[in-house]
């Protein structure tokens, strides 16, 4: 029995020592944290109560306490400093020294600075929450625009070149029509496979090497109808055949085929050209030597060969046809032929020129035979203001300038973009 007393009188004061000491080594610690922090050191004086409060496990110390609470809100961790100063004034006997004043002082400091945070983070809060109601207001906005920008788009192929009437050919699933530039359809997709658009014409075709269907819209008029079939102008003939240009003055030449005749039509009145006396026709040319000799049958005598003429294309040219098949141009001015191994095709005469295919080369022609690459296109350039742009999803949308803004247009409706959709709206 008295072996366990001494033991436990023994453990006891071990315990006691080993206590002591660490209160010890904190305690140098501890006075070499204020020296730090006196000198400005801070590192060195938060490094030296890190390892002061290794040893100390309990601050029961108000100088402990004092610099724990300076350390802590020289770095702003205000609400450590708050219980540290707290539980100075337990520790201090001393109410009256100035060491007691100015951690007075320092409490109330960090009262305020923990106040300032506190009204920080409520507006942290606030911002946050105006920030993520700002974002919501904006997505619904978006929402909305992207709703209605669905409607101005236009599901079309491609679309051509505009002209000065503001119209260009479009094309869907391989059907081309005709539109304006605010995306309204002047002539359905659903038929038509070429176009051209020349001298305020534009005409579309079934099939560009042998049409059948053949459809006129005058951008002067805006009127727009179907040309006759082509058996009506020739029961024999069962296509256009190459089709010219269409030229101011209304005229249109075709090459039907299985006819020794070109084809002469008014798209002002909507009629083919009337024929002409030929027989009357052919005694002036050859009374005026530009024909040698013509038959019975008012064929014409050319080397050793007979050949039928063909309707005016005006400018004095006709076309000579043997067989069905062209032979040349007769100019009946002064009796030049401009044979077919060269020129295979004349268009309608208008303003002192033919549309010829030389050689498969398009070209131009004086009466007198002089050429041309070039000729004014009456159907002008473009001058509006809108611009068909392909989206990525494959769809156009048409954009025009208004104020100095864009806007999308489609037909008589307008959208503002949507950054100044966003702006129109935002102080709504």
């Amino acid at each position: 029995m008295k072996s366990l007393i001494l033991t436990f009188t023994l453990l006891l004061g071990v315990f006691s020592l080993h206590a002591q000491t660490d209160q010890e080594i904190g305690s140098i610690y501890i006075n070499k944290a204020e020296e730090s922090f006196k000198e400005d050191n801070m590192d060195a004086a938060r490094d030296y109560f890190r390892k002061a409060r290794l040893y100390i496990k309990e601050i029961d110390d108000s100088k402990v306490a004092r610099i724990g609470a300076l350390l802590s809100d020289n770095i702003g961790d205000y609400q450590k400093a708050q219980i540290l100063t707290k539980r100075y004034f337990d520790l201090e006997p001393d109410k009256s020294s100035d060491e007691y004043l100015e951690m007075l002082e320092l409490y109330v400091s960090i009262e305020e600075a923990l106040e300032a945070k506190k009204i920080a983070y409520v507006e942290a809060q606030e911002e946050l929450l105006r920030v993520e109601n700002e974002k919501r207001r904006i997505d619904s906005i978006t929402d909305l625009w992207t709703q209605k920008s669905e409607a101005f788009f236009i599901e079309i192929d491609s679309i051509g070149t505009f002209n000065k009437y503001n119209l260009a050919v479009y094309k869907v699933n391989d059907n081309l029509g005709l539109m304006d530039h605010f995306g309204n359809v002047i002539i359905e997709a659903n038929t038509y496979k070429s176009a051209m658009d020349y001298d305020g014409y534009v005409l579309l075709m079934d099939n560009k090497e042998k049409p059948t269907r053949l459809y006129c819209y005058n951008a002067t008029t805006k009127e727009g109808y179907q040309l006759p079939s082509v058996t009506q102008f020739n029961p024999q003939a069962y296509h256009y055949g190459k089709v010219m240009l269409p030229r101011t003055n209304g005229l249109l030449v075709a090459y039907p085929n299985n006819v020794s005749n070109v084809l002469v039509f008014d798209l002002n009145t909507q009629k083919f050209q009337e024929g002409f006396d030929k027989k009357e026709y052919l005694k002036t040319l050859k009374k005026n030597d530009i024909i040698e000799k013509y038959n019975s049958d008012l064929q014409i005598k050319i080397d050793k060969n007979w050949y039928e003429l063909g309707d005016a294309l005006g400018g004095g040219i006709h076309p000579l046809f043997h067989h069905n098949k062209i032979y040349g141009f007769l100019n009946t001015f002064n009796g030049n032929i401009y044979t077919s191994d060269y020129y295979s095709h004349f268009g309608a005469f208008c303003s002192g020129k033919f549309q010829i295919i030389e050689n498969e080369n398009h070209l131009w022609m004086d009466v007198d035979g002089l050429k041309f690459e070039e000729n004014s296109n009456e159907s002008g350039s473009y001058t509006g203001n809108t611009n068909f742009v392909k989206d990525s999803n494959g769809k156009y949308k048409i954009l025009q300038e208004v104020d100095g803004k864009k806007v999308l247009v489609y037909g008589d409706q307008q959208l503002p973009m949507l950054n100044d959709y966003l702006t129109k709206y935002s102080n709504k």
